[in-house]
């Protein structure tokens, strides 16, 4: 359903993911865990395009990199 590949984020030229890499299946439910600026929300906005962001990112087969943050929330992702 989700699956997420060497995801690599951005602020401006500082890298601050590296490599992410995960997978949560149909039926799944999931939580994020990790100690402040572990970088849980900047997977979040990585995942939404809300940061600049290299790397894979699927939402039901479909590529979501590339797409603007509102397409990533039509298709049922969002972040709060």
């Amino acid at each position: 359903m989700l699956r997420v590949d060497q995801l690599q984020a951005f602020y401006g030229p500082a890298q601050v993911l590296h490599g992410v890499r995960f997978e949560v299946r149909p039926g799944e439910v999931v939580a994020l865990l990790g100690r402040n600026g572990s970088g849980r929300s900047t997977t979040a906005k990585a995942l939404m395009g809300l940061v600049q962001a290299r790397g894979h990112v699927d939402w039901k087969g479909e590529p979501l990199q590339g797409l603007p943050a509102f397409e990533v929330a039509r298709r049922g992702i969002g972040y709060v």
